[in-house]
């Protein structure tokens, strides 16, 4: 077997025989739904989600999600764990063979995204200079890597410099795909999207220079307003984002990671501009490998805006998921709250699958019915219900704003 590959073979139950090979990043939801890849209809111990299984050639993680009868690695119960090679998944009567193509043993006390940030201060504090740009302070961090304003030492242009640890690269093969799918962003030239300067590697590091904004703290802008003008301000600010998301869109890109934290707003002459960040890094991430979508660390943060069908499907990127996400951080803005009713005692993907969002108006019960009825239409568990377009939801919105 393939070093970069993962091998599931289901040993006993309905589906005995079968078996999935993954060479890869994918998923695998194991239910009774109509939305699970394997559908268990004859098992009684099966939930409808019952679990969820991430592969990261040549690593696999498995999330229990609330199952009543449990999810079992090697006959123990669990919630979520990383695999090794020759673990044993089981769900009421289906057992399932795991086969990891490299035989490693997975590390249980951290994860790739932890260790990679160790990893990455560690290199940082011996070196201020990236390649050609000059380390000046930090900006922002998350569990991808950490955000510095640079300057270029040839040119002097400042710049917003992403780094990324090697560790979330498992190769230089990953490496070299990530970079050459980044360079597509650098095509991308709309006001209202931060423009993507050069990506590229340096002593092992992936780095992302990007159009450096001074922004503000749109918390701090909102916060104080009466629900009325912070709703007002809100349409208006997603307006201009999804004026640049219907561009980009239109070129077949799709942002697949749209939150409050991806918006940076810059005030210009008295008046709020709003433009998307890291426009189709997600997208990149998950192609070359490097998607932690079930990592306890990133669940209740990025799960909380992105499609559902982005969970089943940790692949799936189609503009109605962006109009989903658009919604969530519109959600955000306007209430205060996010979109779902997440519960320290349960796994945040269950609550996501099985309940869904909470409708905007039971959280703000004073938000016109017009700006509820806009946010839960892209809100709309079926993407066939939401808006179509970018296009259409701004121009929904612009009506309103009139």
């Amino acid at each position: 077997m393939s070093s970069e590959q993962v091998v599931l073979k289901i040993q006993s139950g309905p589906h005995a025989g079968r078996s999935f090979t993954f060479s890869q990043q994918d998923s695998l939801l194991l239910g009774r739904s109509s939305k699970a890849h394997l559908r268990i209809d004859g098992d009684q111990h099966i939930s409808r989600n019952h679990c969820l299984i991430e592969v990261q050639p040549p690593k696999c993680h498995i999330v229990d999600l609330d199952s009543a009868n449990g999810t079992y690695v090697n006959e123990e119960r669990v919630t979520d764990r990383w695999l090794n090679d020759g673990d044993t998944i089981r769900g009421g009567e289906t057992q399932i063979a795991v086969h990891l193509g490299n035989g490693a043993a997975v590390p249980q006390q951290s994860t790739p995204a932890e260790l990679g940030a160790t990893c990455l201060l560690t290199a940082v504090s011996q070196s201020e200079q990236v390649a050609e740009f000059l380390l000046l302070c930090e900006v922002g961090h998350g569990s991808m890597g950490v955000v510095y304003k640079a300057e270029h030492v040839v040119t002097g242009q400042i710049v917003a410099l992403k780094l990324l640890s090697s560790e979330l690269c498992f190769n230089e093969k990953m490496m070299q795909v990530f970079v050459r799918e980044a360079e597509i962003l650098q095509e991308l030239s709309h006001r209202r999207i931060i423009r993507c300067v050069e990506t590229g590697a340096d002593d092992g590091r992936l780095y992302i220079a990007m159009e450096f904004v001074d922004g503000i703290d749109l918390d701090d802008v909102l916060k104080p307003l009466s629900l009325k003008k912070r709703t007002h301000v809100v349409l208006g600010l997603m307006r201009q984002i999804l004026d640049g998301l219907a561009y980009a869109h239109g070129r077949n890109l799709v942002h697949r990671d749209i939150k409050p934290r991806n918006l940076l707003v810059s005030k210009d002459n008295g008046r709020l501009n709003a433009r998307l960040a890291d426009f189709g890094l997600a997208k990149n991430f998950a192609d070359a490998g490097m998607s932690q979508i079930s990592s306890e660390h990133e669940i209740k943060g990025t799960l909380s805006y992105i499609a559902p069908e982005q969970i089943v499907n940790c692949r799936f990127a189609k503009p109605t998921a962006d109009i989903f996400s658009v919604g969530a951080t519109m959600y955000k803005l306007i209430s205060g709250k996010t979109i779902y009713n997440l519960s320290d005692h349960e796994t945040p993907i269950a609550t996501i699958l099985n309940e869904g969002p909470v409708p905007l108006r039971e959280r703000a019960p004073d938000v016109p019915r017009s700006v509820s009825k806009i946010v839960d239409r892209a809100l709309a568990a079926e993407p066939g219900d939401r808006f179509q377009s970018a296009e259409q939801m701004r121009r929904a919105i612009e009506k309103l704003l009139k």
